[in-house]
């Protein structure tokens, strides 16, 4: 009866020990800490486990980031694939670009994540397909949708700031988009670049005299400084718009149309699921969102400091964050 015992045992640890051997390593490559950032590693977690790839089960994931800085992501990625992942999942633009550049020569497949526009980035060929051991998931906005929406909240806009990285090409995308369709909308767009997240008080302030409302884009960097951004254009009584949700349900921005970057992550997460059970990451179009993906958001908090009234045209919006 023992030896029975001892034998099974045996052979429960053997099974184990291959389980283990056989859980798929997956290298997350992070820009920062941010909580929009954080819900997209957790949406891409959630996509993967949908897909059968648990953590603590059958996959084991190799986890970094740069805190923003855009000197150390070759470091970073160095280090990541010299631990042999079965694939690497790169967040945010900066990362994504330098790893589909610097590690050109890797066996293992890259699922980007969140992407303002891949395309753009040259990530991809098109949106139909993916590239050479390349895909991934974006977060691309219809600026159409989002500047029609910044006019119902705000009437009266004529001029408006965009605050945007200069160093980011997500935000140079989503900058060349506005000025694209400003003109048909009666807008006229001031351009507010920065630079640095600390500069980003003195970038809002210089946009007070020059524009009615200031859109943040959604960038890591801009991200960061979000309070920064907040508390600047709070002192101005400036409106704040953007496409970053956290800013409106934190009250730091008036309103946003945005998409959801957990929503983003999961569609990578997924993306990352097939690839691991062998599909062909070049005959897997990027994910994008579609309109009903977009969502808006206004801060009751933002429009009582500013003494603004919401529009009779969103009463029934379900969209007011208290």
């Amino acid at each position: 009866m023992r030896r029975q015992a001892v034998a099974l045992g045996i052979a429960l640890a053997l099974a184990a020990t291959g389980a283990a051997a056989q859980a798929k390593k997956v290298a997350i490559a992070g820009w920062g800490p941010h909580p929009t950032l954080n819900e997209t590693i957790a949406g891409f977690k959630n996509g993967l486990a949908a897909e059968g790839f648990r953590e603590g089960q059958n996959v084991v994931f190799d986890e970094s980031h740069v805190n923003f800085d855009r000197a150390l992501v070759p470091q970073m990625l160095s280090k990541l694939a010299g631990g042999s992942p079965d694939l690497m999942v790169t967040i945010a633009t900066p990362v994504s670009m330098t790893a589909a550049q610097q590690l050109k020569g890797r066996d293992f497949p890259i699922v980007f994540t969140p992407i303002a526009d891949p395309v753009y980035a040259r990530l991809v060929p098109s949106w139909s397909a993916g590239g050479k051991l390349i895909t991934g998931s974006s977060v691309a906005l219809d600026y159409e949708t989002v500047l029609r929406f910044f006019k119902t909240v705000l009437p009266d806009l004529r001029r408006l700031g965009v605050l945007y990285d200069t160093g980011d090409d997500s935000s140079a995308a989503a900058l060349e988009a506005v000025e694209r369709l400003a003109p048909k909308l009666g807008l006229t767009i001031v351009r507010v670049g920065m630079d640095n997240p600390s500069e980003l008080p003195q970038r809002v302030q210089s946009a007070v005299a020059r524009a009615d409302a200031l859109y943040a884009v959604a960038s890591g960097r801009i991200q960061q400084g979000t309070a920064a951004i907040a508390a600047t254009a709070d002192r101005a009584k400036i409106p704040v718009l953007t496409t970053i949700p956290q800013m409106v349900s934190q009250h730091q921005a008036l309103a946003a149309m945005a998409v959801s970057f957990g929503q983003s992550g999961e569609a990578a997460g997924r993306i990352a699921g097939r690839i691991l059970k062998g599909e062909d990451p070049a005959r897997i179009a990027p994910w994008k969102p579609a309109a009903a993906d977009h969502a808006p958001m206004v801060s009751a908090q933002r429009l009582k400091a500013l003494e603004l009234r919401l529009p009779e045209s969103l009463k029934d919006c379900k969209c007011v964050i208290q």
